[in-house]
C-alpha cells in the first residue's frame, strides 16, 4: 500500500497553503472567533471558486486523499469554516440519499451550507442516543427536542436533522428560521450552537432518503469527517513542531539556547512522531475509503490514535513553552484550545477504540 501523497496532492496542498497563510494567519483566526459568522465568507467564496467546496464527491474524479491534503493544510493553519460539517457530511449524506442535486450543487457552488445537526446531550452518534422525536402528522413530521454542539448553524441556509422516527434514526432538512437557536460557550471558540425544534413541522420533501435509512447515510459521511479531523491534527502538528523548535533555538536559559537540552529535544521529537503516525493513519484511511471496501478498521484506528495524540503533541509544545503556552498572546494556545474541541468530536477514543477492537476480531 502506497500512502504517499500523488503529484497532484501536493500540488493542491501547496495552493492551499499559500492561500491560508494570506487569507487567515493566526491574527485573523483570533479575529474571526468573536465574528459574527464565525469564518470568513470570502474565504469561502474563494474555496468555492477553487472546485474545493465539492472535492472528493463522485463525478469529480477526486476522492478522500485528496482530502486529506486540503485538511492538513486547514490544520495548519486552523482555518475556521464549515468545510467539514457542510461540504463533506452534509453533502455526503445527501449524494447517498438522492434526489438533492440542486442543493448539493448549491453547495459545491458556495451558494448554500447545510450543516448536521446530529448530537444531543450524551454527546454521541449512536442511534440509541437520539431523543428528538419525528411524529408522523399531516403527511409529514412533527420534530421535538434539542440538538447540541451544531456548527455554524446562524449562518446554514438548512439543518440535516437525525431524529428518532417510528421507523428509526430518519433525516430531514429544517430551516433553522424554524427553530430556537442559541450560541454554545466552547473551548475552541467555534461556532457552536444548541437548535431546539419545538413541534417543528417537516414537510413530506424535507425528509431525506428513506424513513429509517438516517443511520446508514451518516456513517460514511462521518467516517470521511473522522479522517479528516485526523488530517487537520496531523497539519496542527506540524505547525506547532516548526513553532516549538523555533522557540527552542531563541530561548536561553543557563546560557545557552534551551533546544541543546535533551529533554527538550525529546518533546520536539514527540511532536513529530505523533504528528507523523496520526498523518499516516489519516492517509491509510482515506486510501481504504477510496478503494470503496469496509474500511473501519482504519478509520477507528485514525480517530482512536489522532485524538489522543492532538493533546499529547500541544503537551509537549507547553513543555517547551513553559509559562508563555498560557497566554493569550501566545499562538500555542490556539492549537490547545482546538485540540481539545478535535479530541471529543465525531466520538471520543474510547468510542473508536471500541470499534477497532471489534474490527479486529472480526478480521
Amino acid at each position: 500500500m502506497d500512502v504517499a501523497p500523488e503529484d497532484r496532492q501536493a500540488e493542491l496542498a501547496e495552493v492551499a497553503r499559500r492561500l491560508f497563510a494570506a487569507r487567515c494567519p493566526t491574527h485573523v483566526v483570533r479575529d474571526l472567533e468573536g465574528s459574527p459568522d464565525g469564518h470568513s465568507p470570502d474565504l469561502w467564496r474563494e474555496m468555492a471558486r477553487l472546485g474545493w467546496l465539492g472535492l472528493g464527491q463522485p463525478g469529480t474524479g477526486s476522492g478522500i486523499a485528496d482530502l486529506v491534503a486540503l485538511y492538513t493544510e486547514m490544520g495548519r493553519a486552523l482555518v475556521p469554516s464549515p468545510h467539514l460539517p457542510s461540504a463533506v457530511v452534509a453533502a455526503q449524506a445527501l449524494v447517498a440519499a438522492g434526489g438533492r442535486d440542486a442543493l448539493v450543487a448549491e453547495m459545491a457552488a458556495g451558494e448554500a451550507i447545510v450543516v448536521p445537526a446530529l448530537a444531543e446531550e450524551s454527546g454521541e452518534y449512536d442511534p440509541d442516543a437520539l431523543t428528538v422525536r419525528a411524529d408522523p402528522a399531516g403527511g409529514g413530521h412533527r420534530l421535538s427536542g434539542t440538538k447540541l454542539l451544531v456548527p455554524f448553524a446562524h449562518v446554514a441556509a438548512r439543518l440535516l436533522v437525525a431524529a428518532r422516527a417510528p421507523e428509526g434514526v430518519t433525516l430531514f432538512l429544517v430551516d433553522p428560521a424554524d427553530c430556537a437557536v442559541e450560541r454554545l460557550p466552547n473551548i475552541a471558540g467555534h461556532p457552536l450552537f444548541a437548535v431546539t425544534l419545538d413541534g417543528v413541522t417537516a414537510p413530506a420533501d424535507a425528509l431525506v432518503g428513506a424513513p429509517g435509512a438516517g443511520h446508514d447515510l451518516l456513517g460514511p459521511a462521518l467516517d470521511r469527517a473522522a479522517v479528516l479531523r485526523c488530517a487537520e491534527i496531523a497539519g496542527a502538528g506540524e505547525a506547532l513542531l516548526e513553532m516549538t523548535v523555533r522557540y527552542a533555538k531563541e530561548r536561553e536559559q543557563f546560557g545557552q539556547a534551551i533546544g541543546r537540552f535533551q529533554a527538550v529535544q525529546y518533546l520536539c521529537s514527540d511532536i513529530a512522531i505523533d504528528g507523523h503516525l496520526t498523518a499516516l493513519l489519516a492517509r491509510q484511511a482515506a486510501w481504504a475509503l477510496d478503494q470503496g471496501g469496509a474500511a473501519r478498521r482504519e478509520v477507528a484506528a485514525a480517530k482512536a490514535y489522532g485524538g489522543r495524540a492532538a493533546q499529547r503533541i500541544v503537551h509537549c509544545a507547553h513543555e517547551v513553552y513553559a509559562g508563555m503556552a498560557f497566554m493569550l498572546e501566545s499562538d500555542v494556545q490556539l492549537f490547545t484550545r482546538r485540540a481539545k474541541h478535535w479530541e471529543y468530536d465525531l466520538g471520543g477514543q474510547a468510542r473508536h477504540e471500541d470499534e477497532l477492537v471489534t474490527a479486529l476480531q472480526e478480521a
